[in-house]
């Protein structure tokens, strides 16, 4: 037997609650933070200095610094492997969006952006193959313990993956390879003309 006696607080009784005086930080919304500044400072704030380098500058509390992202590109970048491009797998200037299928599209950008193939970060592209499809797997809730496709299910599922083996690639990764551009990609002239650009001529 419980003889354990639980009293009674009523909700309108002195004992049930009590004003104190509390000091803490309150960011500019009206939050209180107690003795956490830093979560106030945040809240508070929309930009802040870059906390491993305040000579780049600030940026908005919900991003990122753009400095030190092109710093650790770079270095990612720097730290690859090297190896001379075969002139047909894609390339991809690194950290970008941008990608060069053959000599041509690659050629077409340096004089368009007056840059020399030397000076851009490259990166050789890894294939994106289709992958094959096991019909069992596919099917498996649909199929009996044990239990296996109808043949002529089965030959076609063999038939697609075949012409799946024999795909070209559906699209490219940038991969961790740095290409590296043979001289003659330019012209003679196309060379010149860029000089002549960058001299302001």
């Amino acid at each position: 037997m419980n003889n354990t006696t639980t009293s009674v607080v009523m909700m309108d009784s002195p004992e049930a609650a009590t004003i104190q005086t509390v000091t803490g930080w309150v960011d500019r919304h009206g939050h209180f933070w107690g003795d956490d500044e830093s979560m106030a400072r945040f809240a508070g704030s929309t930009h802040q200095h870059c906390d491993k380098n305040p000579e780049h500058g600030i940026r908005a509390n919900n991003s990122y610094c753009d400095a030190c992202f092109e710093e650790r590109e770079l270095t990612r970048f720097m730290a690859m492997e090297r190896q001379p491009w075969d002139g047909v797998t894609m390339l991809n200037l690194h950290g970008t969006d941008t990608y060069f299928g053959d000599a041509d599209d690659l050629r077409d950008y340096c004089t368009e952006n007056g840059i020399y193939p030397e000076q851009l970060k490259l990166v050789v592209c890894t294939p994106n193959y289709p992958r094959e499809i096991d019909g069992c797997d596919y099917y498996y809730d649909d199929l009996p313990d044990g239990g296996d496709l109808p043949l002529a299910l089965q030959e076609a599922f063999d038939n697609l993956n075949e012409a799946i083996r024999a795909s070209e690639p559906l699209s490219w990764s940038p991969g961790n390879i740095a290409a590296v551009i043979s001289d003659d990609i330019l012209t003679q002239s196309e060379r010149q003309v860029l000089e002549a650009r960058s001299n302001g001529e």
